[in-house]
Formats: structure tokens, C-alpha cells, sequence
């Protein structure tokens, strides 16, 4: 799903990416009320759709390692491919893949161990950071 407004380009945007619409609404309304712009997928097929449709940077991509159609594993290799620069943070409660050296949240997740995960990853635009 698209944000409803144009937004402006030194926000940051993340894209949300959960086969469960509880974790993905989750995570979409606490990294929104941080403040970034938030785009939802409920699959790796949908999360490329909107990824190839948007036309501004998405600075990180959050998903859940175990989906159907397209895992978090598979989307994050095709994402990289086609956004470079984008940061990636995987999440699941079953941890079926080998996830060293990657960035990883383990669900079930605090709020606030989310948060401070993704501002880790995406300082403020504000301090300075290349958008």
C-alpha cells in the first residue's frame, strides 16, 4: 500500500513487509508515528510490486523471514539487486534460515526494540545523513 500523501524527498521510507496483518498494521502504525513513511506489502511478491512502482528512495525494508509466494531471505537478495543502497532489517519467531551477519529482530518484539533496531539503521535526516 502507497502513503496517501507525495510526501518530501528528505523523508525516510520504509517498507513493511508481514504475511500476518496484525505484526505487519504493528509495525506500519509504530514506525509511522516515528515519524517515516510507510509503505505495506503482505507478501515478497507485493512488496516488489510496490517497490518497482515507487518512484522515491525507500531507505529500508522490514520483513518477516517465513511468507508465502516470496520469502524475506529471496526478497531481500532482489531487492538489493534492484535498490542498492536499501537497509534491510528480517524478522521472524521461527528462525528456519541461517540469519548471521544479517540484520535481525526475533518476534515477538517490544515496540521499543523495534524502534531502536530501525533508528540504529536509519539515523534521523535531520543529523545530517545522506537521504
Amino acid at each position: 500500500m502507497l502513503p496517501q500523501s507525495g510526501g518530501t524527498p528528505e523523508e525516510r521510507v520504509i517498507l513493511v513487509v508481514d504475511d500476518e496483518a496484525f505484526v505487519r498494521d504493528l509495525v506500519h502504525h509504530v514506525l509511522q508515528a516515528a515519524g517515516f513513511v510507510i509503505l505495506s506489502a503482505a507478501d515478497g511478491e507485493q512488496a516488489l510490486h510496490v517497490s518497482r512502482t515507487f518512484p522515491r528512495t525507500i531507505h529500508l525494508l522490514v520483513s518477516d523471514v517465513v511468507m508465502p509466494k516470496l520469502d524475506g531471505i529471496a526478497l531481500r537478495e532482489q531487492i538489493l539487486r534492484e535498490r542498492p543502497s536499501i537497509k534491510v532489517l528480517l524478522m521472524s519467531g521461527t528462525i528456519e534460515h541461517r540469519l548471521e551477519g544479517l540484520e535481525f529482530l526475533p518476534k515477538p518484539f517490544k515496540v521499543e526494540a523495534l524502534r531502536e533496531r530501525v533508528l540504529k539503521l536509519l539515523p534521523p535526516a535531520s543529523t545530517g545523513a545522506h537521504v
